[in-house]
């Protein structure tokens, strides 16, 4: 009797020697195995989680194949106290251990945006409201004209945001504020003004009128080598006395409701950006100006033009009398023609 007693104990004890043999094995195996991971593949681990719940968020999501193994790791390799919130991106071959590293970084998923150079805030705002990642994506235009704002980005004095924003690419994480994407945005607006203090200080405008100019250069022409030469108009003409005379800011004034069609009353009808009806830069800037319209500006083509219309090539041709316009004007905008005009 006593044989078979210890018997069975004897087999007992080996089936649960290979037991805890099967399941050290596995765990092993679990830690340097590599799954393939499909691009674009997300976890969200929020404030309040624990690794237990990352652990089976990233079951969930095929990232490891074992959620109470993956616990057993994490507590063998103290990452315990390492735990990162976010939004985390994986994708490729993982092992358990780099999955819970990429969570340990912080490195969390960031989404980009672009405000191309001459948007204005109308434009701005359309861009924002289809980034659902961002809170308070729908009020751009709200946030751009408050007073808390403008203050917080050094614009105390200014009605509206338009002009202080740099036109840039920009990324980040899921959850991220408006104001906080905004002021960012200001903030690369001032970094790029820093580099050119000694130009504007020596240009004898300030930074609002010089941006207002850069506004209208941008929005004047989509060929970036025209725009030293077209800063040049308007800086003759401020010079002699003469109005700017530029359509976009009478555009401007009528945002956001113009139809696509200036008219002759529109060019007569005064408001405050009207360039035609006053003297003077418009408001505010027409738009976010980019580095190189600043530039046009504080760096200008030594002209004597005064004028320039359209020539349909995506240029301009200039003139330095009114006659010599007249004549431009015929050529390309009346006749059509796209040969090169003769004066």
């Amino acid at each position: 009797m006593k044989k078979i007693i210890l018997t069975v104990f004897l087999i007992a004890v080996a089936v649960a020697l290979f037991k805890c043999y099967s399941i050290y094995s596995g765990y092993q195996a679990f830690k340097t195995t590599k799954i393939e991971v499909p691009a674009g593949t997300t976890v969200v681990i929020e404030k309040g989680n624990t690794w237990n719940s990352a652990a089976k968020k990233l079951a969930e999501a095929k990232v490891i194949t074992d959620a109470k193994q993956f616990m057993w790791m994490i507590k063998e390799k103290d990452f315990g106290k390492s735990l990162k919130t976010g939004e985390f991106e994986f994708s490729g071959e993982m092992d358990p251990e780099e999955a819970a590293k990429k969570i340990m970084s912080g490195k969390v998923k960031l989404y980009s945006f672009t405000i191309p150079e001459g948007y204005n805030k109308y434009d701005a705002s359309a861009v924002f409201k289809n980034l659902e990642w961002m809170n308070g994506n729908n009020k751009f235009l709200e946030v751009c004209h408050d007073k808390n704002f403008l203050a917080s980005i050094g614009a105390k004095s200014k009605t509206s945001c338009e002009g202080l924003l740099f036109p840039s690419t920009y990324s980040f994480p899921r959850g991220s504020d408006i104001i906080a994407v905004m002021k960012k945005m200001a903030a690369q607006m001032k970094e790029t003004l820093k580099k050119y203090e000694n130009d504007i200080e020596k240009s004898g405008m300030d930074v609002y009128e010089m941006l207002k100019l850069a506004s209208i250069v941008e929005k004047e022409t989509g060929a970036k080598a025209e725009q030293p030469k077209i800063a040049s108009v308007f800086l003759n003409r401020k010079k002699i006395g003469m109005k700017m005379q530029t359509d976009p800011s009478v555009i401007y004034g009528l945002l956001p409701k113009f139809n696509g069609n200036l008219t002759k009353k529109d060019l007569l009808t005064d408001h405050p950006w009207n360039t035609y009806t006053r003297y003077g830069y418009p408001a505010t800037p027409l738009c976010f100006p980019g580095e190189g319209a600043i530039k046009s500006v504080l760096h200008p083509d030594s002209t004597n033009y005064l004028y320039f219309v359209a020539t349909g090539k995506g240029y301009h041709y200039f003139s330095k009398t009114l006659k010599e316009h007249n004549a431009a004007v015929d050529h390309y905008q009346v006749k059509g023609r796209r040969d090169k005009f003769v004066y």
